[in-house]
């Protein structure tokens, strides 16, 4: 299940040290060991992308479906209508009969609804439409947050095929830099990204800065890092 939790101050095991930080044992990080050369060296993570950017509203997570609904069937005012995205996750309970399990997908408690558009779109939209909802701000920079399309892509995939897999962090991204290397992803889904492997509720996990939050990923242990500092 996705969670939003905060974490302690010490959080990674130690293997070794980069620039008198921690690098993080049970991964794999190419040339830190002098021996194998970066595969990726110099990437960018700012790819260029010409679907437009995702802003995000909250939204008491009990509403969330009721949102979405609207949006598709309501007649709504302007030209504009946004691509819609609300994170759900998984719930087991017990099937009517008593025998077995069954799953079922909710919003997230966090009641995040991703809209897509540049943020004049989406103000004017909401403006029009939802006058009662605003455009959450990025934290670090205090304006509208607007999510680059190709970062949104791969989020929005494994929220919909594992969502347990996420975790929102109350924590801002930047308290992470203070003990940790930062860490390019050379494989998988979040190639080219970068973060700090950090141990969140007992697993190493891939902390990546979402609009000035702080968001973990699990399940990144196979993938190959190299350092990005």
């Amino acid at each position: 299940m996705t969670q939003v939790c905060s974490l302690p101050s010490s959080t990674a095991d130690v293997n070794d040290t980069y620039n008198n930080k921690r690098l993080p044992k049970g991964i794999h990080i190419v040339g830190a060991d002098n021996k194998s050369a970066s595969k990726v060296g110099g990437m960018s993570n700012n790819e260029t992308s010409t679907e437009a950017p995702w802003g995000y509203i909250y939204i008491q997570h009990m509403s969330a479906g009721t949102f979405e609904q609207k949006l598709e069937t309501r007649k709504l005012e302007g030209d504009y209508k946004p691509k819609c995205f609300i994170h759900r996750t998984l719930h087991y309970k017990k099937k009517p009969n008593g025998k077995g399990i069954m799953k079922e997908e909710k919003p997230t408690i966090s009641g995040l609804v991703f809209l897509q558009g540049t943020t004049n779109q989406l103000r004017s939209f909401l403006s029009l439409n939802f006058p009662k909802y605003y455009l959450v701000n990025n934290c670090s920079t205090g304006q509208a947050a607007s999510i680059p399309d190709s970062l949104m892509r791969p989020f929005m995939k494994i929220m919909s095929e594992e969502p347990e897999r996420i975790t929102f962090l109350r924590d801002p991204f930047i308290k992470f830099a203070k003990d940790h290397v930062k860490l390019r992803v050379l494989t998988g889904i979040f190639k080219g990204r970068e973060g700090y492997v950090v141990r969140v509720l007992r697993d190493r996990q891939l902390v990546m800065d979402f609009c000035g939050y702080a968001v973990a990923i699990s399940n990144v242990h196979r993938e190959d890092f190299e350092i990005a500092e």
